[in-house]
């Protein structure tokens, strides 16, 4: 989703990331730097903002610049689609922007560029997200334009044609993508019948939406019991709450979701292999995760860093990249589907080289399950996911996006607060209990696409 990282835009969250195209490249040591004070960092206060038809926000009240960033988060997205209309809920979004009311696309364009006010929609499988972000003395105007995006979009015909165009056109370049097509196998082979296997559009199913369907989406999904607020700038409680009672408060009080039931995945170890013409394979690998109001979440995240998630400074990279040059990318990382989280590995190289990558991926699978982490890829995971923690708050509509994220996992408003707590509180003995849960060598599946040698 657009802004909305730790909730994970799903594409991007199953890529590859090569850099260079150099699998073997070297980072040079680091130049040795004076030291500096620590700048102490002070977490914002949070508060709760009340409408009368009930609907809550979470307010960060920040007085220092003249931007008010707001995020609007709906549950429910692609996996709620119709399984005969994959592709509503993004062809939906992309088109929210496209005119609203009585105003025409380029129009509503013009407005928001006048006024420097930005209002983007964006989507992922179990969520549509409205982003808006607007300077102190257009707050009025930026507020009914959202309403009215939310509200009352157009869906002209000439935006339809050419948003579905466009959405074909990307289908077809993903099916000569490598990594695209993993991604797609392998929820279709983990989900089978289940709604996740298919939440990436399809040609047939775009092209059977209708702007009834689109209408009947925005008038199931955009409702008060189905909504998440978070808003962040200048501007008081009081000042707010008459814009958001003006802006939601005339949606409908339920929304009509179809019911997604959960699944667990029974996979077994295996490789899946699908041939395709390419100078280079992509694999996806994993199995079922650990839910994020789970207890042990946080222990996980660290176990995660240490081992494929922090980059360069992860065991999987340092094994499989830095030491054999097997692979042009590789990490792991925790893919949030609300119904069936999930632990996700991501690889990329050569065809001549990719199994030689996903045996020590094996072997490393089994050894952290058995062994856990070290004391050192602890501390270290803890170093910098408490200390990069404040990159969060660099703007007002990264923080909005971020509060808006913690509510929608179900965390307290005072998560800001003890978020860095939580993560030091956990010990090596639990991180490695932790690990033993979380990864199955067992249940660990491959798919891998390209032409992959000995494979």
């Amino acid at each position: 989703m657009k802004s909305l990282s730790f909730l994970f835009v799903l594409f991007s969250a199953f890529s590859a990331f090569a850099d260079d195209g150099n699998p073997v490249r070297r980072v040079p040591p680091p130049l040795p730097l004076p030291a500096v004070k620590p700048v102490p960092f002070h977490t914002p206060d949070v508060r709760e903002v009340k409408t009368k038809s009930g609907l809550t926000a979470w307010l960060i009240e920040e007085k220092s610049a003249p931007v008010i960033a707001l995020t609007a988060l709906f549950k429910g997205g692609a996996a709620s689609d119709p399984a005969r209309l994959r592709g509503l809920t993004p062809l939906t979004v992309a088109l929210l922007g496209e005119g609203a009311g009585r105003i025409k696309a380029a129009e509503f364009k013009q407005i928001l560029a006048e006024k420097a006010i930005s209002l983007d929609f964006s989507s992922g499988a179990d969520y549509i997200a409205a982003d808006m972000a607007t300077l102190r003395p257009h707050r009025e105007e930026a507020f009914r334009l959202l309403k009215l995006a939310l509200t009352k979009p157009r869906f002209d015909m000439p935006a339809l044609r050419r948003v579905k165009r466009q959405m074909e056109t990307e289908i077809d370049a993903r099916k000569g993508d490598p990594n695209a097509v993993a991604y797609e196998r392998f929820l279709k082979l983990t989900f089978r019948d289940h709604p996740y296997a298919r939440i990436t559009p399809s040609k047939k199913g775009l092209r059977a939406v209708t702007r009834t369907n689109m209408r009947s989406l925005v008038r199931g999904r955009f409702a008060r019991d189905n909504l998440i607020l978070a808003v962040v700038g200048n501007i008081s409680a009081d000042e707010l709450k008459p814009l958001l009672e003006r802006t939601f408060d005339d949606l409908p009080e339920r929304a009509d979701l179809p019911e997604i039931e959960p699944f667990e995945p029974q996979l077994k170890a295996g490789t899946d292999v699908l041939t395709l013409d390419a100078p280079q394979s992509a694999a996806v690998f994993g199995h079922k995760g650990i839910p994020r109001g789970d207890p042990d979440f946080y222990a996980a995240l660290l176990v995660n860093y240490a081992f494929g998630g922090g980059g360069f400074a992860s065991r999987l990279f340092n094994e499989v990249r830095e030491k054999n040059g097997f692979a042009y990318s590789i990490r792991t990382s925790f893919v949030p589907f609300r119904f069936s989280p999930m632990f996700i590995g991501t690889a990329a190289s050569d065809n001549a080289k990719i199994s030689r990558a996903l045996d020590i991926v094996k072997t490393e699978w089994l050894k952290m399950a058995q062994n856990g982490p070290t004391a050192k890829e602890i501390k270290d995971a803890k170093t910098y996911l408490t200390g990069s923690f404040p990159l969060s708050f660099s703007s007002s509509s990264r923080l909005a996006s971020f509060l808006a994220g913690i509510r929608y996992n179900g965390e307290g408003i005072d998560y800001l607060k003890n978020r860095n707590a939580l993560m030091n509180a956990v010990d090596l003995d639990t991180a490695r209990r932790v690990a033993a849960r979380l990864l199955d060598p067992a249940s660990l599946f491959f798919v891998v696409v390209g032409k992959p040698a000995n494979l």
